[in-house]
Order: C-alpha cells, then sequence, then structure tokens
C-alpha cells in the first residue's frame, strides 16, 4: 500500500515532535534545516499564543462562574426583601385597623362625655344620699377617667406602631432596591463577559485552525521531503484520536491485570468515554471485525505502518477499506470491560505492542 495522507487538520501539537526529528534527519542540508527551524520558531509562538488564548478563557470561565453564583445571592437577596416588603405591608394594614379602632372608641368616648356633660366631683357629693352613695359615685367617676385613660393610651401607642412598621417598611424597600440593583448589575456584567467571551473564543479558534492548516502544510512538505529521500515518512502512526470526546486515558501499558482464573499483562492504554461515542479510524486502512470472550466486540485496523486493535465495543460501523475519521464502532463494555471504555493497542510494522500513550497525546 502507498502512503496515506492525513485530509483533515492534524493537532498542531504534533508538529513541534515531527520538526526536532525532521531537523536531525535533514542536518545535513543547510537551506532545509534552516527553513525547518523558521517553521519551529513559528509554530513555537503560535503556540504561545494558543496557550495564552486559552488561559484566558479559563480564567474569563472562572469570572462567570463566580459571577454566576453572586448573581444567585443577589436574587437570593432580592427574593428575600421583596418577601420582607409584603409581610411588612401586611402588618402596617394590621396596625392601621387597629388604630381606626381605637380612634373610633375614642372618639365615641368623647362624643358622649360631651353630650351628657362632664359632672363635677363637687356636684358628685352633693347628690349623694348617704356615705355609701357618695363613695360609689367617686368610684364610678374614677372608673370612667380610667377607661378614658386607657382608650387614649392605646391610640397613643397604636400610632407609635404603626410610625415604627412604616419606618421599617422604608428601611426594607431600601435594601429591595439594593439588591435589585445589585442584581441587575451583576446580571449586566455577565452578558458583557458572555459576548467577551464569545469573542475570545472565536479568536482562539481562528488561530487554531491557522495553525491546524500550517500545521498540515508543514507537514506535508516535510513528508514530500522525505519521501524523495527515499524514506517512508516520519508523521503518524496516528492521525486522529480514535475516540470522540470526551474521554480520558492513562499510560497503564504493561500493568498487570487479574482475573478470577485468569492474569495477564496490558498489552495498550484503556480510553475511558460514555458509552455509545464513536470509534474513529485514526488512520487509512483495512478494518477486521471480531468477537471474542474476553475481548468482547474488536476491531484491528491495518494501516502502511503496522495496525491497532480496539477492544470492548458496543457495535461496529464499518468493514473493509476505511479512511482517517471514518467511524469504525462505538465504545461499550463487552468482554471482560467493568466500565465503558476502548482497550486501544498499537502494533508498529505489525509487530508485537508497544505503549501508544505518547502517540494518543499526539492526537487525544
Amino acid at each position: 500500500m502507498g502512503m496515506s495522507f492525513p485530509r483533515r487538520l492534524v493537532p498542531y501539537g504534533a508538529v513541534s515532535l515531527v520538526l526536532l526529528v525532521s531537523l536531525t534527519v535533514f542536518s545535513a542540508n543547510a537551506g532545509t534545516r534552516s527553513e525547518l527551524e523558521a517553521a519551529q520558531h513559528r509554530q513555537e509562538r503560535m503556540q504561545r499564543l494558543i496557550a495564552q488564548g486559552e488561559s484566558a478563557v479559563l480564567h474569563l470561565r472562572d469570572q462567570m462562574n463566580a459571577l454566576a453564583a453572586e448573581i444567585e445571592e443577589a436574587m437570593s437577596e432580592y427574593e428575600h426583601a421583596e418577601e420582607q416588603v409584603v409581610a411588612v405591608r401586611a402588618d402596617i394594614r394590621v396596625e392601621r385597623t387597629k388604630l381606626r379602632l381605637f380612634q373610633r372608641a375614642l372618639n365615641q368616648r368623647a362624643a358622649s362625655i360631651f353630650m351628657a356633660g362632664v359632672p363635677s366631683v363637687v356636684h358628685v357629693l352633693l347628690d349623694a344620699g348617704s356615705v355609701n352613695d357618695m363613695f360609689d359615685r367617686l368610684t364610678f367617676v374614677e372608673a370612667a377617667n380610667d377607661r378614658d385613660r386607657i382608650v387614649a393610651e392605646r391610640v397613643e401607642a397604636q400610632e407609635v406602631a404603626l410610625a415604627a412598621v412604616e419606618t421599617e417598611l422604608q428601611g426594607v424597600l431600601v435594601q429591595r432596591r439594593q439588591a435589585l440593583a445589585t442584581l441587575e448589575s451583576d446580571r449586566a456584567l455577565l452578558e458583557r463577559k458572555f459576548a467577551e467571551q464569545k469573542d475570545r473564543i472565536a479568536k482562539l479558534d481562528e488561530l487554531r485552525a491557522e495553525a491546524g492548516e500550517t500545521a498540515t502544510t508543514l507537514l506535508a512538505e516535510i513528508r514530500v521531503e522525505l519521501l524523495a529521500r527515499g524514506g517512508d515518512g516520519v508523521l503518524g502512526p496516528l492521525y486522529l484520536c480514535p475516540v470522540g470526546d470526551p474521554h480520558a486515558y492513562g499510560d497503564t501499558f504493561g500493568i498487570i491485570h487479574h482475573h478470577p482464573g485468569w492474569t495477564h499483562v496490558h498489552k495498550g492504554n484503556d480510553i475511558a468515554a460514555p458509552l455509545g461515542s464513536p470509534v474513529y479510524a485514526p488512520f487509512d486502512g483495512s478494518v477486521q471485525t471480531g468477537t471474542e470472550k474476553y475481548a468482547g466486540k474488536y476491531v484491528r485496523l491495518w494501516g502502511d505502518e503496522g495496525y491497532v486493535t480496539m477492544l470492548h465495543l458496543s457495535s461496529f460501523a464499518a468493514w473493509g477499506a476505511v479512511e482517517e475519521g471514518d467511524v469504525v464502532g462505538y465504545v461499550g463494555i463487552t468482554g471482560n470491560a467493568s466500565s465503558p471504555h476502548v482497550h486501544f493497542e498499537w502494533h508498529p510494522n505489525d509487530g508485537p505492542a508497544v505503549d501508544p500513550y505518547q502517540q494518543l497525546n499526539e492526537v487525544c
């Protein structure tokens, strides 16, 4: 089979490694080496800009998350203030009703006194028929005066209570206005942050696309030069992450797996991903599918520089000739898998499996 070339953007992070290798290969050619060194400087500068852009996006994201929490808190404070306003206004209605009742009672008492006239103590004593009658009349006058005083005190106390509640209402209204102002200010700031983040992400995407296009062009030129020198290229073996986002993996090659009645050395890296995530062909080649007790459903992709095996799939999506980026299956939990993942093996030049961790880092 002839050398296959990637048709999608090569991850820009892979270029530095390729440039270092190429500088060694082209060390005898001063002109080519100078061009590669210049390309390496451009690529490093672009990667620094991308790293700065990503850092700025993450920093802004943290700011927006903190602001969202502040908005939740401001909203809670506003709602609490609104509840207080409703409660205090209800208290005012109650206190005003009480005040009207006390004022009505006081007015009725004043009217009855005006209509009947107010007897003096002297008249009460002179009109008494006996000493006992005199004491009874004095007791009645004192009781009437006490009732009048109590009603008047109630009216006065109710006026004080009403004034206090109305003062409380003014304070609560101020708190509500402040909470609402804070809420509106935070919301407006978040909208501005959204716009800023959108702009930053758009610029970062442009920079990434430019870096990817530059990498693709540069790598293609390097491969042409290498092929012209009789070599077979330095790119690869992987040109695309074999499992779609989101995913996670670690360097677990060579660890010992213990199963009931069976122990074996791990010959690949496990790529964890949600069940049903797409599994891609990381290079051009030919796919074979199969099913085995421990491997579950698996695909084996043969390419120019070796083959990869991907185990524990839920189902297959291709067979025979495929191109880089074609979906060949989906993440599963078949075989001896205990959680959704793909066991990924790389066999360069059709030989024994080697640790694919660094290759995965270049594309995932």
